[in-house]
């Protein structure tokens, strides 16, 4: 996927922006412990069926491709959980985010936590878990997937999101 698209473009204003952080990408991307999205991330973003709060985005997909991951951190999160069965959803403070779209205050953030990694939908990165202290996560609020896994409604949701016959009939 083209790192020029909206989604991405929180993530180069910080990098151009903000020293720190720059040097911080720069080393955990030569160390192999960020990423940007890839094809398991975008794979997950294509496939499901979504219902969208707006008539320009009809699929998931073109949440990030207009740039409204940013800012809806909350939202991108959440949807992209669905397709995961061992993330939690963390929402706490990125200091960095201080001052950017939605996150004004205080840097409030949400993202997701597999056991290796944190999936930042705003940052359009993949870090390894490592390094959320280098970055400066700080954890506010947790819902582990054994909590999510007993949400009724979270569990009907992510059954809709993930029904490959929809996918497949929309598709048609």
């Amino acid at each position: 996927m083209d790192t020029d698209i909206k989604a991405y473009e929180m993530f180069w204003s910080l990098y151009k922006s903000n020293d720190d952080f720059h040097n911080l990408v720069d080393k955990g991307m030569k160390e192999n412990k960020i990423r940007f999205f890839d094809e398991n991330e975008w794979s997950k973003i294509r496939s499901q069926n979504f219902v969208s709060p707006s008539k320009e985005m009809n699929e998931f997909i073109d949440m990030f491709l207009l740039g409204y991951n940013i800012g809806n951190c909350v939202g991108t999160t959440r949807q992209l959980s669905y397709s995961y069965y061992n993330a939690d959803i963390v929402s706490g403070i990125l200091p960095i985010l201080k001052g950017t779209l939605n996150a004004e205050k205080e840097g409030g953030h949400c993202w997701l936590e597999t056991p290796d990694n944190i999936i930042d939908t705003s940052l359009m990165l993949v870090i390894d878990k490592s390094l959320k202290s280098d970055f400066g996560y700080i954890e506010e609020q947790r819902l582990t997937c054994y909590q999510l896994a007993r949400m009724p409604l979270y569990q009907a949701r992510k059954e809709f999101v993930n029904d490959r016959d929809i996918h497949n009939s929309r598709k048609k």
